[in-house]
């Protein structure tokens, strides 16, 4: 199931972009992470604690960091969002990912430095 909700999530060709950004789909991948810690913990103790601590802990040096900026570029309202909108979406798209507040301010401006080297029009010209 791991694999199969990673791969959902984080595809770097999605042919269904409603499920990386989906809050349903994200609260089920973290009830499934949080079941596998557990079990696993339960087996291996703290080796497995700290495997899955560093697993949980996203940068940009992951395909997830760079699958969900692509998918961030493509969200029509990126650049209408309010702070607190585009941190919440930013929480959606990277759970199960443990997120500090350094590390949602990197995606955002990734994201931002993204769309400004490939801009794309204005939604709100429309």
């Amino acid at each position: 199931m791991h694999r199969v909700f990673r791969e959902a999530k984080f595809c770097t060709e999605a042919d269904d972009l409603e499920i990386s950004d989906s809050p349903i789909v994200a609260r089920m991948f973290e009830r499934l992470i949080k079941t596998l810690v557990a079990r696993s913990v339960e087996r291996d103790g703290e080796v497995a604690a700290k495997q899955w601590e560093r697993w949980l802990a996203i940068d940009e040096s992951r395909d997830e960091w760079a699958a969900a900026i692509r998918r961030a570029t493509l969200e029509k309202q990126w650049r209408t969002f309010a702070s607190t909108e585009r941190e919440d979406y930013v929480k959606v798209l990277l759970s199960p990912f443990t997120l500090s507040r350094e590390t949602i301010e990197k995606f955002v401006g990734a994201v931002n430095q993204s769309l400004e080297s490939n801009p794309r029009p204005d939604p709100s010209s429309d």
